[in-house]
């Protein structure tokens, strides 16, 4: 759908097309046959080699003059060959030690969360090595990057002077399990919640502030995964140390992710509302509340197991659940409105935290659903 003041001479040149079908409205023009636009792309970039056989065993298929003058192959240049599990091959110049990318900015004036941000962003985008500058880099931006440093995983300071800074990533993406990964997440976070839930109920402050720090141990997995994929996007190649996994699988399992990231953030929350009850809960309410928190960790579980297994009756059972746990929040609300204590505010975050991460399994489930069809 693109607005009305682009001409059709200018969808003409962005997609480089001769003609295309179009429907006219007066606030917007819908293409039709975007795909067969696509299409014309994809085929005019093609080149079709013809695969020939010698020796009787051994067949070979020539290289597009172009693409090897661009990258450097001549006579005799060592390339690599790497099968995906979709049959396609993907050739790449054979380089033995690549050069680590690098991003260099200037520090001056950034603190806090514009400079955490910053970093974050070159590490999702691949950089292996970050270099921060300024005439004076302060103890306190120092203290942001080794902090927002520590929070990553591979990152490492190697360099720290006066006015400069080097981060270098230390590991290498191909050794890790995406899947694996995710997994791992999805186990921190599942623990996360049973343990919030649990801090609750017996007013453990303590149980509390050790689930509020297991939060960035997944925040950390979430960001390589995020990493990988951009890494994956960029090369055209699978980077995983399971060798089976296909594009599409490494999409949704990152798809995934996200949403187990926000349930872990609302398990977070939920422990922390522990440090602001001013006692422990009435044993009804409690009751309540915690069978609310069970139904949600139930279809937590269903829904991450059901993108594991290829599952999609487990994944349909796991939203089914949903009502249940609207049901039994519905009775904790109803309970909370006739309390009146400061405990019941705090209270109805709990039950909107439960509610959200059953929105959150639900689409985890529906991910699973989408994954397992793709296949």
């Amino acid at each position: 759908m693109l607005e009305r003041n682009i001409g059709l001479k200018t969808l003409q040149k962005m997609f480089n097309i001769k003609r295309f079908d179009i429907h006219k409205h007066p606030k917007r023009i819908y293409i039709y046959n975007i795909f067969y636009i696509f299409n014309i792309e994809r085929d005019k970039n093609m080149d079709t080699r013809k695969i020939q056989r010698t020796g009787g065993s051994t067949y070979i298929v020539s290289l597009p003059k172009r693409w090897a003058d661009r990258v450097g192959v001549t006579n005799g240049t060592n390339v690599g060959i790497t099968i995906r599990p979709d049959g396609t091959l993907i050739i790449t110049p054979d380089i033995s030690s690549p050069s680590p990318t690098k991003k260099r900015f200037d520090v001056t004036g950034k603190f806090g969360e514009p400079l955490t941000r910053e970093i974050i962003a070159s590490y999702i985008a691949g950089f292996n090595v970050i270099e921060l500058r300024s005439p004076r880099i302060t103890t306190e931006q120092k203290q942001t990057i080794r902090k927002i440093t520590h929070k990553l995983i591979g990152p490492e300071i190697i360099e720290d002077t006066a006015d400069h800074m080097t981060i270098q990533d230390l590991l290498n993406p191909g050794e890790l399990s995406l899947r694996q990964s995710v997994r791992r997440m999805f186990l921190i976070a599942a623990s996360m919640q049973t343990d919030a839930m649990q801090a609750v109920s017996n007013y453990d402050i303590d149980l509390a502030m050790d689930v509020a720090e297991r939060d960035d141990e997944v925040d950390r997995l979430h960001l390589l995964i995020e990493k990988q994929l951009r890494s994956m996007l960029r090369s055209g190649q699978i980077i995983d140390s399971q060798k089976d996994i296909t594009p599409d699988m490494s999409l949704n399992l990152s798809l995934a992710s996200r949403p187990i990231e926000r349930i872990a953030d609302h398990a977070r929350k939920i422990a922390l509302i522990t440090t602001k009850l001013e006692r422990a809960l009435p044993e009804d309410t409690n009751l309540m509340l915690q069978d609310a928190g069970q139904k949600t960790s139930r279809l937590f579980e269903n829904a991450a197991n059901s993108l594991f297994s290829s599952d999609i009756e487990l994944a349909n059972r796991a939203i089914g659940m949903k009502e249940d746990v609207n049901k039994a929040l519905h009775a904790v609300n109803k309970k909370l409105i006739s309390m009146e204590t400061k405990d019941a505010l705090n209270l109805r975050i709990v039950s909107d935290s439960i509610d959200r991460i059953g929105d959150y399994g639900a689409n985890i489930a529906e991910i699973a659903i989408n994954s397992t069809i793709s296949k």
